[in-house]
């Protein structure tokens, strides 16, 4: 069934300014499967999923909002819903090109998150690991094989992510923290919205801004700047302990968007 009213269309697709597209992270995403296919957004799953590799997104890769930046509607991409077991979503150690605190894996015992699995083909997966840019800042990864569960069906094959390199943001008690947009069960950390993370980023590195919008638009527009910032992250990030994943090393080829 085709998705074609004005107010499903402006949740999934919203004309975001550059500062919401910053603090608006990590998006909406909806609690059903979701094909683009054929230019158009379905609802449903509208090709085989045999011949593609499932990516447990964590973040922006669960909206359709993010997936069309990355992908358009034209490329023919299927998403199901699926729950993340032991572990939460949190803020990494990292901004991203657009301005905001990208998330990340971290291990929490006895939390479920309500997340969804993006089934890509080899080439749509290349470009993902582009858009991620793998080696740099995200790592790909096999996740243990009991931690993720797909809603719709049963599945009991590979299933792969991205993680972190530099680590997890800690916060003012040297903790990680959730993104609260996030639905979960069982959780033990706080949470927290993109724009109070931002803020939390900005002091814990000394930086004086009047208005968060203004940095921001630096962060975006001055990428010498934003690479400084990444340095001093990594200094003061955290590593997860007792991992529930495996680093797959892999070699791409193209520009990384950093």
């Amino acid at each position: 069934m085709k998705f074609n009213y004005k107010k499903i269309t402006e949740e999934l697709f919203p004309n975001y300014s550059s500062f919401d597209r910053a603090i608006k992270y990590p998006y909406f995403a909806p609690n059903y499967s979701f094909s683009f296919y054929k230019g158009e957004f379905i609802k449903g799953i509208c090709d085989d999923l045999n011949n593609r590799i499932p990516i447990l997104s964590v973040g922006s890769n669960r909206s359709p909002y993010q997936l069309k930046r990355k992908f358009s509607l034209g490329q023919n991409i299927c998403v199901t819903p699926a729950t993340l077991y032991d572990s939460d979503v949190v803020y990494a150690a990292s901004i991203s090109s657009y301005g905001s605190i990208p998330a990340t894996q971290w291990p929490s015992k006895g939390t479920e998150v309500d997340l969804n699995v993006l089934w890509l083909n080899e080439e749509q997966l290349e470009m993902m690991h582009l858009s991620e840019a793998l080696g740099v800042a995200y790592n790909f990864v096999k996740l243990k094989l009991d931690s993720v569960k797909i809603k719709d069906f049963k599945y009991e094959k590979q299933i792969y992510g991205y993680i972190s390199i530099a680590g997890v943001f800690p916060f003012n008690d040297n903790k990680p923290k959730r993104l609260s947009l996030i639905n979960a069960k069982n959780v033990v950390l706080e949470g927290s919205s993109e724009k109070k993370a931002l803020s939390s980023l900005i002091y814990s590195l000394g930086i004086e801004e009047n208005r968060l919008s203004e940095w921001v638009v630096k962060v975006i527009n001055n990428k010498t700047y934003r690479i400084s910032l990444l340095e001093k992250l990594k200094s003061k990030a955290i590593k997860p302990q007792n991992l529930d994943w495996e680093i797959v090393k892999k070699s791409i080829r193209g520009n990384l968007i950093i």
